[in-house]
């Protein structure tokens, strides 16, 4: 995660000018709660009958260039690690995909040859979203607070997940979800908040200077991988006994 920032005012000269209070704040996004979840009832009833129903991970759609494919397969492989773990039984993706490519495939003999209860289709995996955050937690008072105008704000990098769910033996779409996730709503990110609300400074580096904005930016694999696995067990928690 790497921080960048605009419009720079030298916080030593600030403290020097003026009398200003400093206050150490971190950001919370809440975008969890902006996830788009469509359950019918036939899943829920599924999954009440079945909380840990056998499934298959499906690609309609992967990337065409190669680096970006394997790239994506490596998401891909932690989604079905996390599931496995959880103790369901993931069937293999590429019987699936030998068997769509021969021609004539009915629900019923992805049933009857793969033995699925679930097909679930990754549709989007994208880590390029963001979230302008106008409020920040006080660390001395632990109350959220606002800037004081709508250009001061901390950006937050927001990962998604858009999955189709179908119900295999009806052959009927059982679920659609677009699950997100911010670092900044698992990890604390310091920052120091000048006394009129305006400008900003990530903690520790505070000689950089005041900024109206800061952003945060995923910029690691590592990172990635770690929101795909904050968005696979949101996917697992859904997927389980109907909850969600």
């Amino acid at each position: 995660m790497r921080f960048t920032k605009s419009a720079p005012l030298l916080l030593i000269a600030a403290v020097a000018t003026s009398c200003v209070s400093f206050e150490l704040g971190t950001i919370k996004t809440n975008v969890a709660s902006t996830s788009e979840i469509v359950i019918a009832p036939e899943l829920k009833a599924l999954l009440q009958e079945i909380p840990k129903p056998k499934i298959v991970i499906r690609i309609p759609n992967p990337p065409s260039n190669v680096t970006e494919a394997e790239r994506f397969n490596s998401y891909i492989n932690v989604v079905e690690k996390l599931f496995v773990q959880q103790g369901y039984t993931v069937r293999d993706r590429a019987l699936l995909e030998n068997l769509m490519r021969s021609g004539n495939v009915y629900y019923k003999s992805i049933k009857d040859k793969i033995d699925t209860d679930l097909i679930v289709d990754i549709l989007a995996l994208r880590f390029d979203g963001t979230v302008d955050v106008h409020k920040f937690v006080n660390k001395t008072t632990q109350k959220e607070e606002p800037f004081a105008t709508e250009q001061t704000y901390v950006q937050c990098p927001v990962a998604s997940l858009e999955c189709r769910v179908t119900i295999v033996d009806r052959g009927q779409l059982g679920g659609l979800f677009t699950l997100r996730a911010s670092p900044a709503d698992s990890r604390e990110y310091n920052f120091y908040v000048d006394g009129f609300r305006q400008n900003l400074a990530w903690a520790g580096q505070e000689s950089s200077g005041l900024f109206p904005v800061l952003r945060l930016l995923i910029e690691t694999e590592d990172m990635k991988l770690d929101l795909t696995q904050v968005l696979t067990r949101r996917l697992i928690e859904l997927l389980s006994g109907g909850r969600g």
